[in-house]
This record gives C-alpha cells, structure tokens and sequence, in this order.
C-alpha cells in the first residue's frame, strides 16, 4: 500500500452549460519517500490533481487515499487539521506575511493551530538549519530575495514534520541558479529526512531531481517512469 492511492478519479468543472473534464479516470500509487514530478502542457490538469492529492479539492468521482485514509471520508475539521499537520504545501508565490519575522512565518501554522510556540522552539530552530537561514530569523520578507523568500515558504511548511510536501512550481519565480539550489533542497529533504514529496512543475531540469516523473496530458496519466538522478 502506497502513502499515497489514487483510484480511477475524474474531476469535472462545470461553467454554464458546458462540463470540462480535467481529469479523466486517473489511478497514481506513490511509495512512502518517492520524490514525484508530474509534467505535462499548460492546462493539462496538473495543478488540480495535486490539489486533490493535498486535499484542497474533491474529485468528482474515484477516490484518493493518505495512509489509507479516504479524504473523502473526512470532516471538513479533520481535513483541516490533516492539511496543516500531516502535509506541507510549497507554491509558487511564497505567501508570507510581510510585516512577521522569517521566524514568525515559519511559525505561522503552529499560531493558526492555537499550539504553544515555546514548545516548538527546537523545531522552528531545526527548520532554520535544514534552509540555512538561522541567522536571518529576525528579518522580515521585504529584506530577503526571491530564493531566501521560497527558503522561509519551505520551513513554514516543514514545521509540523508532515510525511508528505506538495509542490506547486516551487521555482517557477525564481532565476535558474536559484531554482537549482532550491531543488538540491527538496532533494536534501527527500533523502535526508524521508520526505515523500510531489511537485508540479513545467522544469525539466527540475523534475530531475525526483526519483519518478508522472507526464500527464489533457487529463490523463500517459506515462510514469523512474528518473534517473543526474541533475
């Protein structure tokens, strides 16, 4: 059983009197610690299936599965909870607050959780390490770059130690150089501390830092193939 289970799932949206079918029939099994990359061209599903991965949206039909767990079955609480503990989303814009501290918006999901920061302190000092920015804690956004910015984007979401981070074009603001210092983090994260981690991403230089790569077009899955490591 994978971490991760995705069976026969369409998603549909309806505008007037026209349906859309976005995803069609989708079945995707991901093994606890795998580094996925799914591809594809503009407008082909990808941002929707991994919101339904994430549960931040519901299939239309089919089912997705985390350790077993049917999203479905969930109330909108648990799903809640589930969305800031279990997993941790990276997107491309980096969503901090900008008045707060790199330290403050890293901690940000604790706060929203009514969680004790104080009991948390080893943690936030971990997530500083592992982006290497423990001496930039007491700065705020304004005062960072673009990679510093997608650093402290990346803590807040690793601070409640979730088993599973979603990427949504994690360097898609980013210069190249940049990009790729950001990906050998992801990648640092996926090996060193067992981070099961699936990106969505237009790079294919980025996806070559996962471990397999999911190309999805006009809503269907028409290839998953291992990656060789070599970026």
């Amino acid at each position: 059983m994978g971490i991760i289970e995705v069976k026969n799932v369409n998603r549909s949206f309806q505008n007037g009197k026209e349906t859309a079918h976005v995803l069609k029939n989708i079945s995707l099994n991901i093994e606890e610690g795998e580094f996925v990359s799914i591809m594809g061209p503009s407008g082909g599903g990808k941002s929707t299936l991994l919101y339904l991965l994430g549960g931040l949206d519901q299939p239309t039909s089919g089912s997705v599965k985390i350790d077993g767990v049917d999203l479905s079955t969930l109330k909108d609480k648990e799903l809640c909870r589930m969305r800031n503990e279990d997993i941790g989303f990276v997107f491309q814009f980096y969503n901090l607050v900008p008045n707060l501290s790199v330290e403050d918006n890293i901690a940000l999901p604790l706060m929203l959780s009514g969680k004790k920061i104080s009991d948390y302190k080893d943690k936030i000092d971990e997530c500083l390490d592992i982006i290497g920015m423990k001496e930039k804690r007491k700065l705020t956004p304004r005062e960072l770059s673009g990679g510093q910015q997608q650093r402290v984007a990346i803590a807040r979401a690793l601070v409640f130690d979730p088993k599973i981070l979603f990427l949504d074009e994690p360097i898609g603001n980013l210069d190249s150089k940049t990009g790729f210092k950001i990906m050998e983090l992801f990648r640092k994260i996926n090996e060193k501390y067992n981070k099961t981690i699936i990106q969505v991403t237009h790079s294919e230089e980025a996806a070559e830092y996962g471990t397999s790569l999911v190309k999805l077009v006009d809503g269907q899955i028409k290839t998953v193939k291992p990656v060789s490591m070599t970026a």
